[in-house]
């Protein structure tokens, strides 16, 4: 039978001191915490292996379930980490599948023993490098950050240009380059001849409890999106320079894209396409004026297929069928067009109801052209 549940009653000064001393014993009692307690939330991959010995020619091959991907990002990251660069950025529009082949490279270079993050603006150093931190009666520590906490294996930092780059993991500037850093806080706070905490550049077998030595098989994965790049914050050359920059497109052929997705994903072979799919022309048009990759396209197509099963979606469609496409469009890529010129908003919403058939005199376009022209500036 399970131990009851404890209560206290707050109110009761020695009862409040009761807690104070349980929870201390509880603290004490599941041992001493390493630079290693803390982990980031880990999202394993699908096609974890082992990894590559050190002396191994890395080979990161093409992901099948990423289509859309061209062959060169592949040959571009394989020459990267064989030429020694140790970490990469992946950068490009939105929904063109950076996040997803970042978790690849992981999955592929340290099999399941890797971790992933998403930036967020409210970062500050203390939870990417670490601080400290009140234990009890005024005493306090340091505790590690989440990226030294994975100082073992790969770190996935998805959107990193969401943070203040260079405030939150300036303390790394000079360890990618090769050079130990020293860190403003002491193995024992209290204690001013206590030595402070240091990075070192490279491994180190048996570390000093002062020290943070990375693994052999750590390295920083990143994910930025352009679009968002210019108006978020941005990363300084000395920063930049320390990765191999990867660069994602959307694919050129959007016919050809949403044509191999129904046949590899869906199963599906047209029997006729009569000029351009309405979904790859809907797709060009948006590319004329914000470039984004085939993620929001899969997602309408997702959508039409619920709403109307077994539809055809490589010919102008008609009724519920249009009436599908526009709700897709909407919950899909019309959020990604915000803050786009009035012009453009009107060129987009004349080529979209050309792509779907939608009459020139009718409420249809009229509504089409309101809705994307809310998004505009």
């Amino acid at each position: 039978m399970a131990n009851p549940i404890p209560l206290y009653n707050l109110v009761d000064e020695e009862e409040r001191t009761t807690l104070k001393k349980d929870i201390q014993a509880k603290y004490e009692a599941s041992g001493k915490s390493t630079r290693f307690t803390q982990k980031a939330a880990r999202i394993d991959s699908d096609d974890d292996q082992e990894g590559f010995a050190p002396d191994e020619k890395i080979v990161i091959p093409e992901y099948d379930q990423l289509l859309g991907v061209d062959p060169s990002v592949y040959r571009q990251i394989n020459t990267a980490l064989n030429s020694g660069k140790q970490h990469l950025m992946f950068y490009g529009p939105p929904g063109t599948g950076k996040t997803t082949l970042a978790r690849h490279v992981a999955g592929m270079l340290h099999g399941q023993k890797w971790a992933m993050i998403t930036g967020s603006a409210d970062w500050t150093s203390q939870e990417i490098i670490g601080g400290y931190q009140p234990i009890e009666n005024g005493v306090v520590r340091f505790f590690p950050g989440v990226l030294l906490c994975n100082f073992d294996r790969p770190l996935v930092i998805d959107e990193l240009n969401r943070c203040d780059i260079d405030k939150v993991i300036g303390p790394l500037f000079t360890v990618l380059s090769g050079q130990q850093t020293t860190l403003p806080y002491r193995l024992h706070a209290s204690d001013p001849e206590s030595p402070q905490y240091v990075i070192l550049p490279n491994h180190k077998d048996d570390p000093l409890d002062h020290e943070f030595a990375p693994g052999p098989s750590w390295r920083l994965l990143a994910t930025i999106n352009s679009i968002d790049k210019a108006s978020l914050y941005q990363m300084s050359y000395a920063l930049s320079r320390r990765f191999g920059w990867i660069f994602v497109d959307a694919p050129k052929d959007t016919k050809a894209f949403i044509q191999n997705y129904m046949e590899q994903v869906k199963g599906r072979q047209p029997e006729t396409i009569n000029g351009v799919p309405p979904l790859a022309a809907i797709w060009d048009a948006i590319n004329q004026i914000r470039t984004i990759g085939p993620a929001p396209i899969i997602d309408a197509i997702n959508a039409i297929e619920i709403v109307m099963p077994g539809s055809d979606l490589f010919n102008i469609p008609n009724g519920e069928l249009r009436v599908a496409y526009t709700d897709a469009f909407d919950l899909f890529m019309l959020p990604l067009l915000d803050g786009i010129l009035r012009h453009e908003a009107e060129q987009i919403a004349s080529q979209v109801s050309a792509a779907l058939g939608v009459s020139e005199d009718g409420s249809e376009l009229e509504g089409l052209k309101r809705r994307i022209l809310s998004v505009a500036v």
